[in-house]
């Protein structure tokens, strides 16, 4: 993300901490099978704020479930924080049982940037990578789930959890998340609505609100339009 967003140093952290809505998610596919999944969309939502500033964005990853529940897969983003691109890991388990499903991960986001950047938190050796991850724990019932993604860092000032929660109707999608932080002033929340148009094409309106957002221009409802396929 880049600086003319005039964020707060800690609300940056916590906004570009993950991927898109696909990631840190068990793939459906079959057992022992590998899906690939690619998309353009007008912007890079997440958690309720737009992270790119260009006009488009280009994203897509790969995924590989077992019948087991465990999950690998992996994610990139054409624009990340900084301004630079995004790649993800992530992997865990998710059993299911009848209408109740469960998940246990790992995600680990990167960011390659330039040293020095307004986003410089974990550089390696040449100063040019950065790098936050996530524990997640998931609950699901039918088409309800809760997901709280726990950052895993220990100073005090990056200390942070995201709650989502979300329900889906059909090709319609509600979700509510919030983001809960040592740092009081860094706290906000986020509501949408999606609605899947076809089996390509989606759109989602976007509203965040709180602390860390208010009086700023991160505030604003966003929409969101996206076309993506897997194969």
């Amino acid at each position: 993300m880049k600086k003319s967003l005039q964020l707060k140093p800690l609300l940056l952290s916590l906004a570009v901490a993950g991927s898109a809505a696909m990631a840190v998610t068990p793939a459906s596919v079959q057992a022992g099978e590998i899906s690939y999944n690619a998309a353009v969309s007008n912007m890079y939502l997440w958690r309720g704020l737009q992270i790119s500033e260009s006009a488009g964005t280009v994203f897509g990853g790969a995924d590989y479930s077992h019948e087991s529940g465990l999950y690998l897969g992996t994610w990139t983003s054409s624009e990340g924080a900084s301004g630079s691109t995004e790649f993800d890991v992530y992997g865990g388990y998710a059993p299911t049982f009848g209408d109740v499903s469960l998940n246990i991960g790992y995600a680990a986001y990167f960011y390659p940037a330039a040293a020095g950047s307004s986003y410089d938190r974990d550089p390696d050796v040449n100063g040019d990578v950065n790098l936050i991850s996530e524990y997640v724990l998931g609950l699901g019932y039918k088409d309800f789930s809760a997901t709280v993604y726990i950052n895993t860092e220990t100073d005090d000032a990056d200390n942070y959890k995201y709650v989502s929660l979300d329900y889906g109707m059909g090709a319609i999608g509600l979700h509510y998340g919030t983001t809960l932080s040592d740092n009081d002033a860094a706290e906000y929340s986020d509501v949408n609505i999606s609605y899947a148009a076809t089996d390509n094409l989606s759109f989602k309106v976007s509203k965040a609100f709180g602390d860390a957002v208010d009086d700023t221009a991160l505030e604003k409802p966003l929409l969101q339009l996206t076309y993506g396929f897997t194969f």
